[in-house]
């Protein structure tokens, strides 16, 4: 599992460079893809990098995206014994809106986790950890792209699990990345 962190980290130092050999480029450029690592959100991940389509849906104002990406938390040391990390494997629709570098997004995610069945009894009332856990999330936030590939984003959420201990969640992303 550290491993699998190790890859994740490096994959993230590597997509948040900006392309700058497209300085310069007219600020009508219009990119189809994106790689970002994002921080918490929709992965319900501590840390995870997608790969993001993106589609032009009407005069360079409105745009969808799809994503799917590959998030990673580690594990858990709970009265000396070691729980393992969790994998997750986020899938999202977002439409964006706006002009220029800034736009609004709305966003609805899906998301399975795999990791570890335990129960941790340290925290009142006790966490559940499932091997499987899935969960589904809505988001409205903002998003930077530039002319230069440069692509970042903020936003709250909320997430419904299918896990008896938090089946309800109010969270946050944020995410930085390079288009392409």
């Amino acid at each position: 599992m550290k491993k699998t962190f190790f890859i994740i980290i490096v994959l993230c130092l590597f997509s948040i460079k900006p392309v700058f050999s497209q300085i310069g480029v007219n600020r009508n450029t219009f990119y189809k893809n994106s790689i970002f690592c994002e921080l918490i959100g929709h992965s319900r991940s501590l840390l995870s990098v997608n790969y993001e389509k993106i589609s032009n849906l009407y005069e360079n104002v409105f745009f969808y995206t799809s994503r799917l990406g590959i998030g990673y938390t580690p594990g858990l040391k709970i009265k000396s014994e070691k729980h393992s990390g969790t994998i997750s494997v986020p899938a999202v629709l977002s439409l964006l809106v706006g002009k220029k570098n800034s736009y609004a997004q709305l966003g609805v995610g899906y998301a399975a986790s795999f990791g570890q069945d335990f129960v941790d009894s340290t925290s009142t009332p006790p966490s559940i950890y499932q091997k499987f856990e899935s969960s589904y999330t809505i988001s409205i936030g903002y998003r930077y792209m530039d002319s230069n590939g440069l692509v970042a984003q903020i936003y709250p959420l909320l997430q419904w699990t299918n896990n008896s201990s938090s089946k309800f969640n109010v969270g946050f992303g944020l995410s930085i990345g390079v288009a392409f």
